[in-house]
């Protein structure tokens, strides 16, 4: 049985699990994700998926926002926790090993910055820097280029 394509929701999902494992602290306590940091996570999935498989590991639609790459349908889907932590242990998002793997990757290696942290960086980066200057003179939210995120990135993930 063949494993349909991941929406970024699927992708989010299975950052939020990832996520809901982290404890912090002697407590117990579990460190979760928030949407600020979730939208960064997943720009940096794709951004490494197009770079080193040459592929989209989803389609939906990047924007140039204030605070740094969004995926418009998760802002929206998660938006009501506001600041606070997403926390879900019961996520379950169907996948090939190599693709959770990825994901995975890439949330460890970023999940140690800030929210506010990767706000910085990706607004360092060309792709997000050349869409939001496009938002700026035509006050819309400009879709962040697929293509020119596999070009930059292929050069700092490859």
């Amino acid at each position: 049985m063949a494993i349909k394509k991941l929406s970024a929701l699927d992708v989010a999902n299975y950052v939020i699990s990832l996520a809901s494992t982290n404890v912090i602290g002697d407590n117990g306590e579990v460190e979760g994700v928030t949407n600020l940091k979730l939208q960064k996570i997943l720009y940096f999935i794709e951004a490494y998926s197009l770079s080193v498989n040459g592929k989209s590991l989803f389609s939906d639609s990047i924007e140039a926002w204030d605070y740094g790459p969004v995926i418009p349908n998760v802002y929206h889907q998660f938006k009501s926790q506001g600041s606070s932590p997403i926390i879900d242990k019961n996520v379950t998002v169907k996948m090939d090993k190599k693709t959770a793997d990825l994901i995975s990757g890439v949330w460890e290696t970023f999940n140690k910055y800030s929210a506010s942290r990767l706000v910085d960086i990706t607004h360092r980066h060309d792709p997000w820097k050349k869409a939001y200057e496009k938002n700026k003179k035509m006050s819309l939210k400009s879709s962040i280029s697929r293509d020119l995120m596999k070009e930059y990135y292929t050069g700092l993930f490859a």
